[in-house]
């Protein structure tokens, strides 16, 4: 077959992409178009993204494709949005989940609103047993609509916060577009939302496959405020004739992605099988199983498991973890001090740091700040040894998130009827030390696929949108060809056993 070429926008919180897929019918070669940083910025206390930022970039990558292109697919984090009014224009800046107003007395507020336990009675006048109760109920029904975890930066937090504190806003919407189809629509002009996007919103019924009008209208949230849903592999049409003009690619379609690049990072995971357990680690890590079927139970709302979808329209019951931006985070730190490390620096540096010592709940580092102070001050506030070194800082971020693996991975475990291993990818299987603690951590194999994960997901999905292959087999035969996979076997388990047991007890404060 004729070489066909697929350009995928990746979009991170911190950075974004676009990569340049050559297939030639066996394989996929893999080439870097343009890179850009971002991040969001905070106005008038309020943090947002910038769009209009990031539209340019990712003209810019286009621009510098030579060849003619077969598609072009985007991808990016969840729950974020932005607001179109009746003539399609955007209302304003689409908000970042990190907005400081997203936290828990917002989403309780939420979840009270929604249990019939409380009935409206005000605050004050409850006693703090039935206040958590009817937070419990609310909680409890926002799962049994959705089959999502309540976290508060999940869409359905934004919207009832902004019907509070920016009614202005959406008294001039017409359409809530989630951030990889706003960005689709702002290229080719088709507004629709992609199934494994709008399963980050806790809006979208997964169980009925429908948007979960029962608890929109509990929240006078308003139904047609959004589109029906479809899944990815959509082919949008050709792009807008002016932005085709702008960047030189004449005919180019919008190929419909995975949204979520976290579903993108599954549809690349080298597993034939059609249930397993993966591992996307990158500025976020999320552990999940790929699964026939939803999970539910009182234990699955109690740890945070989210049904979210796959790009096929399956599930993948998932666990948010904060993942590398805590290293991230300590390396901006100490570049600003002075001290600037590559990332192969810190590693070796961790290598040579003590094992085991210190650890920290790595939910509780989700907001910038002085991170080595804030570290150091937990170790000392919890009696652990405090990492003086930059090289134990990272270890202990490095341990601890492999710690944190386990746990979720015992939460799951119950529901694993497959074989125990772990298919690992994303930006952290860059990671040697990563890699390594997370099989010791867990005591099971890691299998390891590629660390461009999420922009490899949207490419296949174009290639199949595009008839360059059928079956689960074909694909598997695709990223085998392409991309290198390690299997890396646990060590010094029962070290890792007795640190586990050290790290539950943060937990117990």
């Amino acid at each position: 077959m004729a070489t066909k070429n697929v350009l995928a926008f990746d979009l991170g919180a911190s950075s974004g992409r676009g990569m340049l897929a050559h297939f030639d019918g066996n394989r996929i070669t893999l080439e870097e178009v343009h890179r850009f940083e971002h991040n969001f910025s905070m106005l008038n206390g309020h943090a947002y993204w910038n769009i209009l930022f990031l539209m340019d970039a990712m003209k810019e990558g286009m621009r510098k494709c030579r060849e003619p292109l077969s598609g072009v697919g985007f991808d990016t984090w969840g729950v974020d949005f932005g607001i179109l009014n009746r003539q399609g224009d955007l209302v304003g800046m689409p908000g970042s989940y990190r907005d400081p107003a997203l936290d828990e007395d917002n989403m309780r507020n939420v979840l009270l609103a929604l249990s019939d336990l409380h009935q409206g009675a005000e605050v004050g006048n409850s006693t703090a047993a039935a206040m958590e109760q009817a937070v419990a109920n609310g909680e409890r029904y926002a799962f049994e609509q959705t089959g999502i975890a309540s976290l508060e930066y999940n869409t359905l937090y934004k919207i009832c916060y902004m019907q509070r504190c920016m009614p202005s806003m959406l008294t001039q919407a017409d359409r809530i577009l989630l951030l990889p189809n706003l960005i689709e629509y702002f290229f080719s002009g088709e507004k629709h939302t992609e199934y494994s996007i709008a399963s980050t919103t806790q809006l979208y019924n997964m169980r009925d496959k429908c948007w979960a009008e029962p608890l929109m209208q509990k929240l006078g949230i308003c139904r047609e405020w959004f589109t029906d849903v479809d899944l990815a592999g959509k082919d949008l049409g050709p792009m807008r004739q002016d932005v085709a003009k702008e960047v030189g690619q004449d005919g180019l379609h919008i190929l419909s992605a995975p949204g979520h690049d976290t579903a993108c990072a599954v549809a690349a995971v080298p597993a034939q099988e059609d249930q397993f357990t993966f591992l996307s680690c990158g500025t976020w890590s999320l552990m999940g199983v790929s699964s026939r079927n939803m999970l539910t139970g009182p234990e699955i709302i109690r740890d945070k498991i989210s049904n979210e979808g796959t790009w096929d329209g399956g599930y993948r019951p998932t666990v948010n973890i904060i993942g590398l931006w805590i290293q991230n985070e300590i390396r901006r730190n100490l570049a600003a001090a002075g001290k600037k490390y590559s990332f192969q620096e810190l590693t070796v540096l961790a290598e040579q740091a003590d094992p085991l010592q210190s650890f920290i709940r790595p939910e509780d580092f989700m907001q910038s700040g002085d991170y080595p102070a804030r570290i150091r001050e937990y170790c000392k506030k919890t009696g652990q040894p405090v990492p003086e070194s930059d090289g134990g800082l990272i270890r202990c971020v490095l341990e601890s998130l492999a710690l944190k693996y386990r746990q979720v991975y015992l939460s799951l475990k119950p529901y694993i009827t497959w074989e125990e291993k772990i298919y690992m990818v994303g930006g952290g299987v860059q990671n040697p030390l990563l890699r390594q603690y997370t099989a010791n951590a867990l005591g099971i194999p890691v299998i390891t696929g590629t660390t461009e994960a999420t922009a490899v997901g949207n490419i296949m999905t174009q290639l199949r949108s595009l008839g360059c292959y059928e079956t689960v087999q074909d694909k598997c035969d695709i990223l085998g060809a392409s991309f290198e996979t390690r299997e890396i076997l646990p060590e010094h388990t029962d070290d890792w056993r007795e640190a586990y047991g050290r790290f539950e007890k943060l937990y117990e404060e």
